[in-house]
């Protein structure tokens, strides 16, 4: 995939992660402990073999600079090529008829670019989102492409549950797009989800920019790939069978980290050959008390863990007190939680401070999400 440029979309305003979103992009959401969400696609990639890797950025993308960095942990800190932070008017409205200056979706943001992509030298481009949780080869995906002579190729999933924020496709036998519906199986008949991750040769989607701005279309997934559908565009499906999940909203993001906790599906993720990288932290080792108890929960270094923790994901640096009970929990860096404290089906972003004697309790189908740095 050395001639692949990759281009990760960091930012999705159609999702309901909540206050999980209120300081960060998608793609900066933490998970599963130790990793940001767009450490998984940026693996995916490098995995691959691409080493010439886009990031779009919209707002709020402090925290995402911050955790990229170089892309050295990535091995993308390259004198040619490596890794492209993308922020709002990274190019001149006048290098394109193409570019526009406040983008809202991803067609526009990727309008934004054009400079870059009639620059490249790479033959295809690799687009996808920056909130997946998967460990996807892409370098198959790739050659599928190539085979199948596609002009686009999605990454989908058979799951028909029904879900406002995603594409839905049908398939004939052969993997060609045979129905194609935004937010609706269509009864269950649009057997596949999209995974958002397409490709296509990078002169195609030079013209496919121009047709939109030409038709006045504003997003990739609802209106763009729907035209090239209705323009009989030769589509074709890569199905995606082992695990893979996308944050699209808090109950979503809650299960995905659950998740991790199953062995099973956290081997489909985390793969000796294609490890899932991530910023390095040097962290002292977690200190156990000696009346904690633990039971079937992730654990990150740094912590200091007193109470007892049951079926829960804890990251860095995370204090327990002795006397709190934490169950069914995601509980973010620096959290501090006292004394006597109970909770329950709780998200706690970073920096929150449970008082002694607190009680929260939310539902397995409705967890509670405490904003970054609230004191409760």
């Amino acid at each position: 995939m050395k001639n692949t440029l990759g281009i990760i979309i960091s930012f999705d305003s159609a999702n309901d992660l909540r206050d999980l979103t209120l300081h960060r992009p998608v793609a900066s959401v933490q998970f599963g402990g130790r990793y940001r969400a767009i450490d998984f696609m940026l693996s995916n990639l490098v995995n691959s073999g691409c080493t010439n890797v886009g990031i779009l950025m919209r707002d709020k993308y402090q925290s995402l600079m911050d955790h990229l960095g170089s892309g050295k942990d990535w091995d993308l800190a390259r004198k040619k090529g490596g890794m492209m932070l993308l922020p709002p008017n990274a190019y001149a409205t006048k290098s394109s008829p193409l570019v526009t200056e406040n983008y809202r979706t991803s067609l526009e943001a990727l309008g934004s670019v054009a400079d870059m992509l009639n620059k490249s030298k790479t033959e295809h481009v690799l687009i996808c989102r920056g909130d997946l949780i998967a460990n996807i080869p892409l370098d198959d995906v790739l050659a599928a492409h190539k085979e199948s002579g596609a002009e686009v190729t999605i990454v989908c999933k058979e799951d028909a549950s029904q879900s406002p924020f995603d594409l839905f496709l049908s398939l004939d036998p052969n993997g060609a797009v045979v129905d194609m519906r935004n937010g609706d199986n269509y009864g269950g008949k649009c057997a596949y989800k999209s995974m958002g991750i397409y490709i296509m040769k990078r002169t195609y989607l030079i013209g496919l920019l121009s047709d939109c701005l030409t038709h006045n279309l504003r997003g990739l997934e609802s209106e763009a790939l729907p035209y090239l559908f209705r323009e009989n565009a030769a589509m074709k499906g890569y199905v995606f069978h082992p695990y893979a999940a996308k944050l699209e909203d808090v109950k979503g993001y809650y299960d995905a980290n659950m998740d991790m906790l199953d062995k099973c599906k956290r081997d489909q993720v985390f793969l000796k050959d294609r490890p899932i990288f991530t910023k390095v932290h040097d962290s002292t080792a977690t200190v156990y008390g000696e009346n904690c108890e633990m039971n079937d929960s992730l654990i990150a270094d740094g912590c200091v863990i007193k109470g007892k923790v049951e079926n829960s994901v804890i990251f860095r640096d995370v204090v327990i007190e002795e006397g709190a009970v934490v169950k069914n929990c995601i509980l973010m860096e620096h959290t501090r939680v006292s004394a006597d404290t109970e909770l329950n089906y709780v998200i706690a972003d970073k920096s929150v401070t449970f008082s002694k004697g607190a009680s929260m309790s939310g539902r397995e189908s409705y967890p509670i999400v405490i904003a970054k740095g609230e004191k409760v």
